[in-house]
């Protein structure tokens, strides 16, 4: 550590250059290359990944994306004839569109119950020839856009998209939690440091580190499985560690100024010493994140190595790039007012005061004291995850403003919380028998606790495989919908095999 840190800062103009071309490079290659990131979520294994792949070699057609096309009116019906002409006339739009395999209409004779009982709220099931992630964003926003450009103030209507392809095409760009976790950590650091230029160094190194990564991520994509919220974050985690990293090295090169060291020697010493913390704390987050794998989900293996490249990089940049910086601003890490103190009155010892100083020397005081009540302090506070409830999220949580949840609302508000999210049971069939069970199956699941509507059964060409579809009466996240596939499993499905 301490050779690669004396040559940083000897050669600090060619390493902040090849830290330079390294972000240059990555970013210029991800533009031209372009990622190729996945929003499939499904676990291999499991019987939901068993029925997703069983449903996709069945019913080939179903194997494009599916999204809802929702509309809803004040003061009129969606049969009125000014609502049923436009949006008839988007829905003919929208299946020309590039991208869309079909477009299934309330206003066709099998689309009676895509139309609410109140007659305000309709919608119509929209089918894309491949997976959203596959398309391409720029032809899913072309169809939301279509849909949306629908509305009509003077009639009273309102039409959104909804589904998981228009919510991943609407994600927005803008990285505005990273900004404002940046302007927070600057403000913070200069209160502490009093100096810009020891403000910028921890915040320069972490957005080198993390610009290189996520180009990186990007190309990643193009080679293995990565997810979608991979990019936020690594990104996230790579602030984070970056700043933190930085922080340990710009403190003790701070503190051996104050001792009256040479810039050089005062980084040299910081770099030896705090470069072990910062490597040794590399590698226990990478490991922790490459537990991921354990799991055995093909998206998560991606996020875990996605990760893992922004930490490796913020340690390799907190080692190499930050020396090099603080080479080139010298006694400038200090706050005017430590340089002047420092030229009037000389080196003064670093003597640790404060209630930093005060609890560490109570800590080592009373070891086993402090010891026994964090270990029981930590057994009270994890004492819920006895009763933690796993779930998922829906689309009720995007932005009030979205077109996803103001689609979410009209179809809860028309249809029912379950409409949101229906549950799809499919199954494997040999022979009339298992057809005739299937068949008989809609109706146990229609008595069950918990279920608003069934529809189906729906077999495909060679009758070895059906598909009923069951809408609960409650939300997708809702822990009564867990509850609801629950009891389908273990309740009602094996009396019917």
């Amino acid at each position: 550590m301490t050779a690669l840190a004396r040559w940083c800062l000897r050669r600090r103009l060619i390493v902040l250059l090849l830290w330079l071309a390294a972000l240059g490079g990555a970013v210029t290659a991800s533009s031209l290359i372009g990622s190729s990131y996945s929003d499939d979520y499904g676990a291999q294994g499991t019987e939901s990944g068993q029925a997703a792949q069983r449903l996709e070699s069945a019913f080939p057609d179903r194997a494009g994306g599916s999204d809802t096309i929702v509309w809803h009116t004040d003061g009129t019906t969606v049969r009125a004839a000014a609502v049923q002409e436009r949006m008839a006339e988007t829905l003919r739009e929208v299946e020309q569109l590039p991208g869309v395999a079909s477009v299934q209409s309330p206003y066709s004779p099998q689309g009676g119950g895509q139309i609410s009982e109140d007659e305000h709220t309709a919608y119509a099931d929209l089918t894309f020839d491949k997976p959203t992630d596959e398309l391409g964003k720029e032809k899913v926003q072309r169809v939301v856009a279509t849909i949306q450009d629908a509305s009509d103030a003077d009639i009273g209507l309102q039409a959104e998209a909804g589904g998981s392809g228009v919510a991943a095409a609407e994600a927005p760009k803008a990285h505005l939690a990273e900004a404002i976790g940046l302007a927070a950590a600057a403000i913070v650091l200069f209160l502490a440091f009093g100096s810009l230029a020891a403000t910028a160094l921890p915040l320069i190194t972490a957005v080198v580190a993390v610009g290189t990564a996520a180009a990186g991520i990007g190309l990643l994509s193009q080679v293995m499985t990565v997810a979608e919220f991979a990019p936020m974050l690594g990104m996230l985690i790579g602030l984070g560690v970056g700043i933190d990293y930085a922080l340990f090295i710009v403190t003790r090169h701070r503190r051996g100024l104050r001792a009256g060291l040479p810039v050089v020697e005062a980084a040299r010493r910081a770099v030896t010493v705090s470069g072990r913390a910062v490597v040794f704390a590399g590698a226990t987050v990478c490991i922790a994140l490459l537990g991921m794998f354990i799991l055995r989900l093909d998206f998560l293996n991606g996020v875990a190595i996605a990760a893992c490249l922004t930490v490796l990089l913020s340690v390799a940049a907190s080692i190499t790039l930050l020396p090099a910086l603080l080479g080139f601003i010298g006694m400038r890490a200090l706050s005017r007012r430590e340089r002047r103190q420092l030229t009037e009155h000389g080196p003064r010892p670093d003597r640790p005061t404060g209630f930093a100083m005060r609890w560490s020397a109570f800590v080592e005081r009373h070891p086993r004291l402090l010891g026994a009540v964090a270990a029981v302090l930590m057994a009270v506070l994890a004492l819920p995850a006895l009763g933690l409830h796993l779930g998922t999220s829906d689309q009720g949580n995007d932005p009030a403003a979205s077109t996803t949840r103001q689609a979410y609302d009209m179809l809860a508000d028309g249809f029912g919380p379950g409409t949101n999210g229906p549950l799809t049971l499919v199954g494997e069939l040999d022979g009339a028998g298992d057809k005739l069970a299937f068949d008989h199956l809609r109706g146990e699941i229609r008595d069950t606790p918990g279920v608003a509507q069934v529809s189906g059964p729906e077999f495909n060409g060679s009758g070895d495989t059906g598909v009923i579809s069951v809408v609960p009466d409650s939300s997708p996240q809702s822990r009564s919908t867990s509850d609801l596939v629950d009891r389908l499993r273990s309740d009602v499905l094996p009396q019917a095999e």
